[in-house]
């Protein structure tokens, strides 16, 4: 938990200079408190159910189930803003999913329904952060350096609650240990939450959720090849990329 603390907070600090340098006006406090909501749900309490996950399953096993977000976000996109079905949007989100789930997948291993229930929840967290924060950009002009703003500094607040309460007085020893480490994350959330944020502002849910994730899924095959080698670049992650292109140009194409 102190190791996303430090990432949440480096980039709730990135983009608040952004936004104080080229966000215009900041937000008022009606619209704080809706993307503080945002927030309290991803990534704030999803880092919560996502820690506890992996304590229960690994992190492995966490990392398959909590891939399958974008077909909530695409279900609860259709159910509670209208968005259409579409086969080829459908069906490139199952291939981007299954990527995801041969990138993470480890042979041979069970489960425990605690650590299931909760990678499951945090997938939903996404979900439902993806269609709350469609809605609320499609109805303000607000930049989305002050939006990434209240989302990263309301999870900031959540995280350190939760952090508090798991570990009391070793919480503050445990972000200093894990700050460099986890200071290239939190720039690289800095980036992505609101680019994010951009992507749900100028297209459907069902459009944007698959690709940021099949976007991650191409970095972790490309990052992993580069840092270590022949190790990452097995035929199951070959074919899981394989699954994340199909499944981004089906929808990309739609």
């Amino acid at each position: 938990m102190a190791g996303a603390f430090v990432g949440v907070a480096v980039a709730a600090v990135c983009a608040l200079a952004v936004a104080l340098v080229v966000g215009g006006d900041p937000p008022s406090w009606g619209l704080i408190w809706r993307f503080a909501l945002v927030g309290a749900i991803a990534p704030g309490s999803s880092q919560g159910f996502f820690v506890s996950s992996i304590k229960a399953i690994g992190p492995a096993r966490s990392s398959v189930l909590v891939s399958t977000n974008p077909i909530w976000s695409v279900l609860l996109a259709i159910l509670f803003l209208d968005e259409g079905w579409r086969v080829a949007v459908l069906i490139g989100t199952v291939l981007v999913v299954a990527g995801g789930v041969l990138i993470s997948w480890e042979p041979g291993l069970g489960f425990r329904h605690v650590g299931v229930v909760l990678a499951l929840l945090v997938a939903i967290t996404f979900g439902v952060r993806d269609v709350v924060a469609s809605q609320f950009t499609s109805e303000t002009d607000l930049s989305i350096w002050w939006a990434a703003s209240v989302v990263l500094g309301t999870a900031v607040l959540v995280v350190a609650m939760i952090g508090l309460v798991q570990h009391r007085g070793r919480f503050a020893a445990g972000v200093v240990n894990a700050a460099p480490s986890f200071v290239w994350s939190g720039l690289a959330i800095a980036v992505a939450l609101p680019s994010l944020f951009a992507a749900l502002d100028r297209t459907r849910v069902g459009v944007a959720a698959p690709l940021t994730n099949a976007a991650q899924s191409v970095m972790v095959v490309v990052l992993g090849a580069a840092m270590f080698g022949a190790r990452e670049r097995t035929p199951r992650i070959l074919a899981a990329l394989v699954f994340v292109v199909a499944g981004g140009t089906l929808i990309t194409a739609t």
